[in-house]
């Protein structure tokens, strides 16, 4: 073998060495990127549901503040 031909192997050896962790570590990113995009549509429904259950809060709320009103104005009107 000549020495052009031990650099050339060497070289095409470094070369799928390196395409070898570049792949894998892109591998990794993409399983990274899959997981938060799970993550943000999972924040996203929470949300939802919390945005939600305030309007139901806020609806109940409302509702009672309306029955103490209700219920002052009742006894007033025994008061006189």
């Amino acid at each position: 073998m000549e020495i052009k031909e031990i650099i050339m192997a060497v070289i095409g050896a470094m070369v799928s060495i390196v395409a070898f962790y570049l792949k894998r570590e892109s591998n990794k990113i993409e399983k990274i990127g899959n997981d938060l995009r799970e993550i943000q549509i999972d924040l996203a429904k929470n949300n939802a549901r919390d945005s939600e259950r305030w309007n139901q809060t806020k609806k109940l709320l409302e509702d009672r503040r309306l029955d103490a009103v209700t219920i002052y104005e009742k006894l007033n009107q025994l008061k006189k």
